[in-house]
């Protein structure tokens, strides 16, 4: 493989710091140990070919707090960073590290670290005059980063102090490629690029300007000025700021229509596009050994996928016994083709779970979910139907290069559901289980290692000084742990960390379990040489009933104090016995998961076996209410004042992202506690209900039938009771189930009368009233959610009363009453604005601008379209947000205006062809139509 432009030789040194900080070998990844080595690694390249101070150094590697061993400690992570990248001493590749005149220098080609050719690439694209040359080569530039600056550095702080000056040239970097598309014509593009930018950035005056710019040469000239009164509302609101004279001019000139900011458009409007496609396949590992000859088969079987596309997806099931590497080999081999550049554009990742006896196989709507969000299809806009998310999913990989690795797979069915359509894709799986069902798949049957394969692998983490020589005991080793990769890797780490111990002793105490299962030798190997606290740790993992770890799930699970859990992980880590999926993330091998959660069902009182995950369901549970608050701050009913414990969330961006990256974990821990004696099950309980908001309007109806169908069969308290059956009621009615949902509210109603509490007696009114409108029983609706308003004024509870009038507006809209729709909407817009619910005050307002349109009113429509347009766009609410759009087009058109009529006809129906609610014939023929047709979805409201 030739190196990319601007790297250096293959063979030669090469480091990552724009994401992980990462050491290449040629194609070999350097194991740069724990966090302050790597950190160490990041402050010596950021200054390469210069002498950096040890005090400079200590300062930042201890957060200007270094102690008084920190010298001493500094001199043991040079020398073990100088032993991992310049093993001979002899700067065979291209790096080396010394002290030099009270600090330490390292040396190697500036080209060699990727910041520097960011740079680089950067400062050439400046100087570049074609605008397709420059676009290409800032996002060329922009593909080198892998997640933020220093991802796993040693603290934010030392990351704030030295990746600042990098992620401000990337946002110069993301600029300047905005600018070169706005050059090129690509105007709808970048108003999708930079309205995710802004979510980031939102003081930046430069991205508001380039997105007003890129709406007004869309013909979007009302937006336009709309966005310029967002960016001066925001700054002036939160910062006291007026906007600077870059955005004053340019409003000045979008009203004066000034010709000079006129710009091309493209012949075809260009798709949506994220910020960057999926790139979901895990780390790869340094250690990884063999397997040659099957990786060069694998190559040769994805080639017609990887330099096609041929005929149909490429399907290669990689099964083999558990423990085997079959994960470890289809990751590899996954990270092998990326670098051939054969699958850069998407890649996807799952775990499905198969093999687990604790929980279910991943149900793959769910993981269709998942991807169907990673490739930009927002949540509120998901199909809950399993084969039309499937069908949407085939049709965004339609034409993409894509790489799928499907890991655990238990059937057929599981995996059916989850294979591309394109010939231009391929899918990777591993199972223990042989899927000959599968059309076209290809079995790719994996075995145990070969004694070769056996010794290299022993050599490589061992030392190849405590093999040669004794190749006899090393094939011994190999036979006791079944030739098993994993188990060997077990086995020579704990040779590894005994120096003393030559390849007999280890054979010999191996052999102990020699009458255990496959594998179990090396795992009680390395679990007995653990302190007598971390095997309690390591016991008390495998009691989580989900697969993600991070420092502060393992905290809750052993009890400890989360920098401690942390510490810990770190052990774990270096002895095999957990993994790193991604900086801060962890997993264990579900063999070894297996092992822990025995371990700890022997050696663990049933007491404390609770008693952990009842503290993984408090830590939820606080980071749960944390998110409701941030996305809703008006809950009062699902979640119960602070108990002290305090979550790492301070946005609703961040409880959102929270909420989707644990989602099965949270599922499958609920599903283990509502087993359990005790007030466990009335805790998952709570967490249930408090994820009610977090999930609302993402696509996760069924986890949430789910979870909440649980906590109705564990709740023991009757409250608990009556709340999860008046969600379980709304959710019902959310997915058609409409009976059901009656039937629910119903059950809950009578349990708010029968204990008197009266603001759950309203919110089932409104819950029937809702139900009653989507049967057409309307008379029956307008009444119980006029009863449901009544109680709800009686007793104060705001929340409710602006809740029951948007929908009794909605029901006396369908009955024609119009007047009264009208003031009921007005009301409910008034009554979410006093507190603070902007969701509830933009779906009000949308209600409003279609009685409006009913009563033909429709310049008060365009007004309250308009007004809601922004709202739906901070959250990224894409189908309201065309759905304004059609308003608004419908109400110009009304008005005569048919060319502004035109315009938003035009950008609604884009936005639905884009989410794959109209095919791309449908969407051809609206835009062709002088009236377009109604789109079916928005009848019931246009």
């Amino acid at each position: 493989m030739l190196p990319r432009a601007g790297e250096p030789e293959v063979g030669s040194a090469r480091f990552g710091l724009l994401g992980p900080i990462e050491a290449w070998r040629g194609n070999e990844r350097l194991q740069l140990g724990r966090r302050r080595e790597r950190a160490l690694l990041a402050v010596l390249l950021l200054e390469a070919n210069k002498v950096v101070s040890a005090e400079r150094v200590m300062d930042l590697l201890w957060d200007g707090s270094p102690s008084e061993t920190a010298r001493a400690s500094l001199r043991s992570h040079v020398s073990r960073l100088r032993a991992c990248l310049d093993p001979a001493g002899r700067n065979q590749y291209g790096v080396r590290l010394g002290a030099r005149g009270g600090g330490y220098l390292l040396e190697t080609a500036p080209e060699a670290i990727d910041a520097n050719r960011f740079s680089a690439f950067v400062q050439k694209a400046r100087a570049t005059i074609d605008a397709s040359s420059r676009a290409t080569q800032l996002r060329s530039a922009l593909n080198l980063w892998r997640g933020p600056a220093l991802a796993d550095a040693s603290s934010d702080l030392l990351r704030r102090r030295l990746a600042t000056e990098l992620d401000e040239l990337r946002l110069i970097a993301l600029e300047l490629a905005v600018d070169a598309d706005l050059d090129l014509g690509r105007h709808e593009q970048v108003v999708a690029e930079v309205y995710r930018l802004i979510g980031d950035h939102p003081y930046r005056e430069g991205l508001w300007a380039r997105l007003a710019l890129a709406l007004y040469r869309a013909g979007r000239q009302a937006e336009a000025l709309q966005v310029l009164g967002q960016a001066r509302d925001r700054l002036s609101g939160e910062l006291g700021l007026d906007p600077g004279p870059e955005l004053q001019k340019l409003q000045h000139r979008i009203l004066t229509a000034d010709p000079e900011l006129a710009g091309t458009r493209p012949a075809e409007t260009a798709q949506l596009s994220s910020l960057g496609p999926p790139h979901q396949v895990p780390m790869d590992i340094p250690e990884f050994t063999g397997r040659d000859l099957e990786l060069t088969t694998l190559t040769a079987m994805a080639a017609p996928a990887g330099t096609g596309p041929g005929d149909s997806p490429v399907v290669c099931a990689i099964e083999g016994m558990g423990g085997v590497g079959k994960t470890r080999f289809a990751i590899r081999a996954a990270h092998d083709l990326v670098r051939r550049g054969w699958f850069e554009e998407v890649q996807l990742w799952a775990d499905l779970h198969g093999f687990d006896p604790q929980r279910c196989p991943t149900d793959p709507a769910a993981v269709l979910g998942a991807f169907l969000r990673q490739l930009g299809v927002p949540g509120c806009e998901m199909p809950e139907d399993l084969e039309a998310r499937a069908a949407l999913y085939r049709s965004q990989l339609d034409g993409r290069r894509a790489l799928v690795l499907l890991d655990n797979a238990a059937t057929e069915e599981q995996v059916r559901p989850l294979l591309p359509g394109s010939g231009s894709s391929l899918v990777l799986i591993t199972s223990r289980r042989r899927l000959s069902g599968l059309d076209g798949v290809q079995p790719f049957p994996l075995d145990v290692f070969t004694r070769s394969e056996t010794i290299a692998l022993l050599a490589r983490i061992a030392g190849p000084e405590r093999i040669v020589g004794n190749e006899e005991d090393a094939a011994r080793v190999a036979s006791l742990c079944g030739y098993l990769p994993m188990a060997i890797a077990l086995a020579a780490r704990r040779l590894r960390a005994h120096p003393t111990w030559a390849l007999s002793d280890l054979v010999a105490r191996l052999a102990v379990d020699a009458d255990r299962p496959v594998g179990e030798a090396s795992f009680n190997l390395s679990y007995k040489a653990l302190p007598p606290q971390r095997q309690r740790f390591f016991r008390l993992l495998g009691l989580n009933p989900g697969h993600q770890l991070s420092a502060r799930t393992a905290a809750a699970l052993s009890g400890l104090p989360v920098a401690e859990a942390d510490a810990q992980l770190e052990s774990l880590l270096d002895e095999y016995l957990v993994y790193e999926r991604q900086p801060g993330s962890y997993r264990m091998h579900d063999l070894v998961l297996a092992y822990a959660r025995d371990r700890a069902l022997a050696d663990e009182p049933e007491e404390e076996q609770c008693a952990a995950v009842r503290r993984l369901l408090q830590d939820y549970l606080v980071h749960a209410t944390q998110a409701t608050l941030l996305i809703h701050p008006s809950e009062s009913r699902r979640v119960a004042a602070a108990d002290g414990r305090t979550g790492e969330l301070t946005t609703a961006t961040q409880a959102i992202e929270w909420t989707e990256r644990n989602l099965a974990d949270l599922v499958a821990t609920v599903r283990r506690a509502v087993q359990l004696p005790g007030d466990v099950p009335d805790l998952a309980v709570r967490l249930v209900l408090a994820l009610y908001r977090p999930l609302a309007n993402r696509g996760h109806s069924r986890e949430r039938i789910a979870l909440n169908e649980m906590a109705a069969d564990a709740a023991g308290d009757q409250l608990l009771y009556a709340l999860v059956l008046e969600d379980l009621g709304a959710l019902c009615g959310q997915v058609g189930r409409l009976e059901d949902a009656v039937q629910r509210t119903e059950q809950a109603l009578a349990i708010w009368r029968q204990t008197g509490n009266h603001i759950g007696e309203a919110g089932c009114l409104t819950g029937l009233g809702i139900a009653y409108r989507q049967l057409g029983r309307l008379g029956e609706a307008v009444a119980c959610l006029q009863d449901g308003l009544a109680i709800n004024r009686r007793i104060g509870h705001l929340p409710g009363e602006a809740s029951a009038l948007n929908h009794l507006g909605l029901a006396l809209q369908a009955t024609g009453r119009y007047d009264e729709a009208i003031t009921c909407s007005q009301l409910s817009i008034a009554g979410y604005r006093r507190i603070g619910d902007h969701t509830g005050e933009a779906l009000a307002l949308a209600n409003l601008g279609w009685v409006y349109q009913r009563s033909r009113l429709p310049s008060l429509a365009i007004d309250c379209h308009q007004a809601a347009l922004p709202l739906f766009r901070d959250w990224g609410d894409r189908y309201n947000e065309s759905e304004q759009l059609w308003g608004i087009g419908q109400a110009f058109h009304a008005l005569g205006d048919e060319d502004r009529a035109r315009i938003h006809w035009n950008d609604a129906i884009t936005i639905l062809r884009d989410l794959d609610v109209l095919r791309p014939a449908q969407a051809e023929l609206l835009l062709g139509q002088t009236v377009p047709d109604t789109p079916e979805i928005f009848r019931l409201n246009s």
